[in-house]
C-alpha cells in the first residue's frame, strides 16, 4: 500500500525525468513548458506537475502525457497517475521548486559543465557494422524552405531521394557556412529512406572519415574498413574540405569514391566552395568531384529568411510580433543558422525575463552573437522606434502596444479597455522618466496627483499577481529601451 505522502526530493526526481524524456520531446517545446515547471507534490501515487502557464499544462495533458508515463514510471515506479497544473508562481526566476537555468540547459543539451551521455545520439550502427552520424529527423526536405534561390537545389536534391544513383552521381553541393547544407543532405539521406528503406544509407563528415581511417589504420584493420564503406547504396559526406592536405584519407576516399561511382551507388558531398577552387586537393579527386551535379547554395533573399522565421516560429509554437520578426530578416543577412540562433536566444530570454521579444531586445541579442557584420550599425529608428526622451515618447509606445491612441489615453474616458493603458502609462513615466505625480496628472487632463498614485499603486500591486501585467511591462520596458 502507499504511503499518503511520498517523502521525494521534488527538484532531483524532476531533473531525473527530464533527463529521461528530453530525447523524446522538442527542443523548443522543452524551452517553452518545461522551463517553469517543477514537481508540486506526489501523493497516493498521484504525481502533480505545476507549469507557469495553462499553455503549458493543457499542452502536456494533450500532446505528450502518454509518451512521457513511462519514462515516469521508471523514475517514480509507485505512481499510478499524473496531474498537470496552472501554477503561475513558477514564472517566478527564483523559485525553490524550480531546476536552475544551467541545470536545464545542460540537461537538454545546450551546455553546462557536465554533458550528459547519451547512446547513439550522434552514431548509429548499422547492419553488418558500419556506422554512420544518426540523421536529425527534424532536417526534412518538405520543411525547407528553399525561396526562389534555392529551388534548384532542393529539387535536385527531391530527384535523388526518388531515384539514387540516376544522374545527379555524385550529388556535390557547396555555399557559405550557416545556408542549409547540411539540412539538405541529411533531408536527401532520409527521403532515400522514405523512398527505399533497405537501401544501406551512411551520413558522416569529412573529419569523421578521417578519423575512422586513422583508427583503422592504428588498428591494422584497413580491410574491414574498406569493405564496409565501399558497399554502400549511399554515401553522404559533409565537409569534404576537410580532406585538404591530408594525403592519406584523401587516397582512400579516392577509391571509396571510385568503388561507389563504378558499381552504380549514390554519393553525396558538400563543400565550403565549388570543386576546382579547393586547394590542396589532388586533381583527379577534384574530377571526380565534378563529374555529376555541382549546385550552389544561395543566401536566401529577405523573403525567404522571413518565411523561414515564421516557420521557426510555428515549430516553437510562438507568437511574435510581425515587426520583431522582420527585423530579425532584415539585419541578420549572411547565415541561415545564425538567424536562428538568434531568434531562439531572444525567445529563450524574453521567456526568462517573463516578456516577449521586442526590436529592442532582438538587437542586443544580434549584437552579442554576431561577429561577421557590424551590428553596432543598427538603426532601430529604421523601424519606426524611438529611444525614449518625454512623456510623448512613452505615450506613443503604450498607445501602439495596447491599440489605442494617445488622445484616449490622455482623455477621461473610464473604459477598462483604456484605463488599464492608462495607469500603465503613468506607471511607466514615473519608472522611467521619473517625473512628479503632479507633473504626470497635468499630463493626463490635469488629473489629480492622488490620481496618479494610486493609478501606479495599482500597476505595482497588479504586477504581483497577474503574469500578464508583468509580462507587459517587461515588454514595454525593453521597447523603451530599458
Amino acid at each position: 500500500m502507499l504511503d499518503s505522502i511520498q517523502q521525494i526530493d521534488k527538484k532531483a526526481t524532476w531533473e531525473a525525468i527530464l533527463s529521461k524524456i528530453f530525447l523524446l520531446i522538442d527542443r523548443s517545446h522543452l524551452l517553452t513548458f518545461f522551463l517553469n515547471s517543477a514537481i508540486l507534490s506526489y501523493e497516493d501515487g498521484i504525481l502533480k506537475i505545476g507549469f507557469a502557464t495553462i499553455v503549458g499544462s493543457d499542452y502536456m495533458k494533450t500532446k505528450y502525457h502518454s509518451k512521457i508515463f513511462p519514462f515516469v514510471k521508471e523514475v517514480l515506479p509507485d505512481v499510478v497517475k499524473i496531474e498537470y497544473e496552472l501554477s503561475a508562481s513558477l514564472a517566478e526566476k527564483d523559485h525553490p521548486d524550480k531546476l536552475p537555468v544551467d541545470l536545464f540547459m545542460t540537461i537538454i543539451g545546450s551546455g553546462g559543465t557536465k554533458p550528459r551521455k547519451v547512446p547513439n545520439k550522434q552514431e548509429v550502427l548499422l547492419e553488418g557494422g558500419m556506422r554512420s552520424k544518426m540523421l536529425n529527423k527534424r532536417y526534412t526536405l518538405q520543411n525547407f524552405i528553399p525561396g526562389n534561390e534555392n529551388k534548384l537545389v532542393h529539387a535536385a536534391c527531391l530527384a535523388v531521394g526518388a531515384k539514387p544513383a540516376g544522374i545527379y552521381n555524385p550529388l556535390y553541393i557547396y555555399g557559405d557556412v550557416g545556408l542549409g547544407k547540411t539540412h539538405l543532405l541529411q533531408a536527401t539521406g532520409q527521403e532515400i529512406l522514405k523512398n527505399f528503406p533497405r537501401q544501406r544509407v551512411v551520413y558522416m563528415t569529412a573529419e569523421n572519415f578521417v578519423n575512422k581511417i586513422v583508427e583503422a589504420i592504428g588498428k591494422k584493420h584497413t580491410k574491414p574498413f574498406k569493405d564496409e564503406y565501399r558497399n554502400l547504396d549511399c554515401l553522404i559526406v559533409d565537409d569534404i574540405q576537410f580532406f585538404a592536405n591530408r594525403a592519406t584519407s584523401e587516397q582512400e576516399f579516392f577509391h571509396t569514391f571510385n568503388e561507389l561511382y563504378d558499381n552504380g551507388k549514390q554519393i553525396i558531398l558538400s563543400a565550403d566552395k565549388p570543386p576546382r577552387e579547393l586547394d590542396g586537393f589532388d586533381d583527379r579527386l577534384k574530377s571526380r568531384f565534378g563529374m555529376g551535379m555541382l549546385i550552389e547554395v544561395q543566401k536566401p533573399s529577405f523573403e525567404t529568411r522571413l518565411a523561414i522565421l515564421k516557420a521557426k516560429c510555428g515549430e516553437y509554437q510562438v507568437l511574435i510580433d510581425p515587426e520583431v520578426i522582420e527585423f530579425i530578416a532584415f539585419n541578420v543577412t549572411h547565415s541561415v543558422r545564425e538567424m536562428i540562433g538568434v531568434l531562439v536566444t531572444a525567445i529563450g530570454e524574453a521567456q526568462l525575463e517573463n516578456a516577449t521579444p521586442t526590436i529592442r531586445s532582438v538587437a542586443q541579442v544580434i549584437r552579442k552573437l554576431s561577429r561577421d557584420q557590424d551590428v553596432g550599425e543598427i538603426d532601430l529608428r529604421d523601424q519606426n522606434k524611438t529611444v525614449v526622451r518625454d512623456t510623448e515618447d512613452v505615450l506613443d509606445i503604450v498607445a501602439k502596444y495596447f491599440g489605442s491612441t494617445k488622445s484616449e489615453l490622455i482623455g477621461l474616458d473610464r473604459k477598462k479597455e483604456i484605463m488599464i493603458p492608462r495607469q500603465v502609462s503613468m506607471y511607466l513615466i514615473r519608472e522611467i522618466l521619473n517625473h512628479s505625480y503632479e507633473a504626470i496628472g497635468e499630463n493626463f487632463s490635469g488629473r489629480n496627483h492622488t490620481t496618479v498614485m494610486h493609478a501606479c499603486n495599482k500597476v505595482v500591486t497588479q504586477m504581483k499577481v497577474d503574469q500578464k501585467m508583468q509580462r507587459d511591462i517587461n515588454a514595454l520596458k525593453k521597447e523603451l529601451g530599458f
